[in-house]
Formats: structure tokens, sequence, C-alpha cells
């Protein structure tokens, strides 16, 4: 049952992502949802996060070759564990979930357009240092913090999980022979 739920969190992501981006492109957003906080406003980013390598050409086969890479082993990950019907955290399936398709969405934009449209503009007018991203890139956040929480917190090896306590052992006082004494152990 999980893993139907993982394949409509996935599909469900992806198409939100794949139907906004159609609509921010077609209509050319450009328009304010909140004074100073929030707009809407296509843009193109050839790079990564933060348009961190946007300048480079060969970027764009680098990220595609990385998401090509991150979503066969997060769908390796999944049949495995279908084959071998192993009990995996709902957490960190719904974790990976959110990764694979907000991969998935960027990377259809990279390789159908060249870069990824971003629209969601955040802190646009402020101090604050803006930023500006996609359904896509939500999913792709979210999915991450999950996942270090689970492995942080909740997988059964996390790192900041405390150890069960163990049972208290029942201890037996045991009488040793006095000095000159023999133990008689037959009655």
């Amino acid at each position: 049952m999980i893993y139907i739920v993982c394949l409509i969190t996935a599909v469900g992501v992806l198409a939100l992502d794949l139907i906004t981006k159609y609509f921010a492109q077609e209509l050319n957003f450009n328009f304010v949802v909140i004074p100073e906080l929030v707009k809407f406003k296509l843009t193109y980013n050839t790079g990564a996060a933060f348009s961190f390598l946007s300048d480079k050409s060969w970027a764009i086969t680098l990220f595609a070759i990385i998401t090509f890479i991150a979503l066969a082993l997060i769908l390796g990950y999944f049949i495995f564990n279908i084959i071998k019907h192993k009990k995996v955290s709902k957490w960190l399936l719904i974790s990976l979930s959110l990764i694979f398709a907000g991969a998935l969405g960027n990377l259809i934009d990279r390789l159908m357009l060249g870069k990824v449209r971003d629209f969601i503009f955040v802190f646009y007018n402020t101090q604050i240092f803006p930023a500006i991203f996609n359904v896509a890139d939500m999913a792709l956040v979210i999915g991450v913090i999950m996942t270090c929480i689970y492995l942080l917190f909740l997988d059964k090896d996390a790192v900041f999980r405390k150890p069960p306590k163990a049972p208290e052992k029942i201890c037996e006082d045991k009488i040793e022979p006095a000095e000159g004494e023999e133990n008689d152990d037959n009655g």
C-alpha cells in the first residue's frame, strides 16, 4: 500500500510541477502575490540552485547525468524493496518519492528546454536574500530535509537516536563461602 501512496505522491508532484511551469510560461507570469514577499515571475535557470554554474555550457549535461544517476538509484531502491518484500520506513519512502518527482520535473525542463523554468520569487523586494524556485525545487528540498531527519533521528541506526534501554538484569546475590568453609553444592 505504501508503494501506491509513493507512486501517487510522485506522479501528483510531477504533474503539479509541469502544469504550473506550463502556465508560468504560457501566461508569462509577472504579478505580485504578497507585496514585498512573494511574486510570480517567470525566469529561466541554466544552472543549479541559486544559478550555480549557469554560465557554463557543460553544466546542463553534468546536471542531467547526476540526475539520471540519482533517479536510477532511487528507482532501484524502490524495486529492490518491493521484490524483497522488505519493511522500509514510510517516512523515508515518501521523502524519496518527493526527491524523485522534483528531480524528474527539473530534468524534463533541462532536456526539453536546456534550462529550468522558475517562477516563485520570494523576498523579491527586501534586504533578505531573494530566492526563485518552482514546485520541483520545493519537492526536492522537502524530500531532502525529510531524508536528513530520518537519517539523523528516526532510523534505527540514527546519529541522534537514543539507544533503547537495556533490560535490567536481575542479579542474585551469590554468597561466597567464608574462609575455611567449603561450598557444598550437593544440598
